[in-house]
């Protein structure tokens, strides 16, 4: 049964029994006695998107340790802002003009002349790197800032709980200079497209995560990278995963239960964590909180 399916079920029941059993992108992964939750999160969000999921909530509690991709306050800083730059730069000089065709560069830049992006100021950048930059500008119109996992990151510095992270900075940095060996008008023309429909794709990507409908996250999401940028999709979701991998098993070995948050994306599909986990013998089942 697909997610989306065992929504409408939820639906009926709430229709029969008056009772709601909510369905997250949190799971509780067990093996014996051991087990540890894994959460799928959306890094950008709205202010009105919190508080998250209470699913969430009720991991986060029972956990001793949480764990995230990366240390978010180490990727805050100044000094791997300016490190992630220079690994962005295009070399010898090249400008951003010098690595697209005639018909991408011309798109590109009447999209920033209509959206006020400053694209003199970022012609030193390869196409991923403007890529990202033009993501992160069209979702602040939007009222889109940071994440679960700044929200969570924050939370438990609060409440002093052990925090550990799956990579490193320099991990982060070379899987997005692999990113940056994709085709560089596949890259622009994709960003374009999606910021063409920012805002509508983005209410109805949080609206599915909310529900734990992955899904139609992968198809929406997973299923278009793999299609449109089929290296980036290798080197920034499967790759990833399954380096991860060992790690997460390393959790069950230890007394405490560990929370591991990790971006929505890297759950569902057959190269998925949910799915080599279930592979290597793990017990696999969505965290639900019955509301009255």
């Amino acid at each position: 049964m697909s997610l989306k399916v065992r929504v409408l079920v939820l639906l009926a029941c709430l229709m029969i029994s008056g009772d709601l059993f909510a369905v997250s992108t949190v799971y509780e992964i067990s093996r014996g006695k051991n087990k540890i939750y894994l959460a799928g999160t959306v890094h950008l969000l709205r202010s009105q998107d919190f508080p998250p999921p209470v699913e969430f909530t009720a991991a986060y509690r029972q956990a001793q340790k949480i764990y995230f991709e990366t240390d978010i306050q180490k990727s805050k800083t100044p000094e791997f802002g300016q490190r992630f730059a220079q690994a962005m730069t295009l070399p010898n000089n090249t400008t951003l003009k010098d690595v697209l065709d005639t018909e991408t560069w011309n798109a590109l830049q009447a999209f920033c002349t209509k959206s006020e992006f400053p694209l003199n100021q970022t012609m030193m950048f390869n196409p991923a790197m403007i890529g990202i930059l033009i993501t992160l500008t069209e979702s602040k119109k939007l009222g889109v800032n940071d994440g679960i996992d700044v929200y969570y990151d924050q939370l438990a510095r609060g409440d002093n709980k052990n925090l550990g992270e799956l990579e490193t900075g320099d991990d982060v940095i070379g899987y997005m200079k692999s990113f940056s060996q994709e085709d560089p008008n596949k890259i622009i023309m994709s960003t374009l497209s999606d910021a063409e429909h920012l805002g509508d794709d983005l209410g109805e990507m949080i609206a599915a995560w909310k529900v734990g409908d992955l899904d139609k996250l992968q198809k929406e999401l997973g299923d278009k990278m793999r299609e449109e940028t089929p290296n980036a999709y290798q080197s920034l979701v499967i790759s990833r995963n399954k380096k991860w991998l060992p790690k997460i098993e390393a959790m069950f070995k230890t007394p405490e239960t560990e929370m591991v948050l990790v971006g929505s994306l890297h759950l569902p599909g057959k190269d998925g964590l949910l799915t080599l986990l279930k592979n290597g013998g793990y017990k696999v089942k969505p965290v639900t909180t019955k509301q009255g």
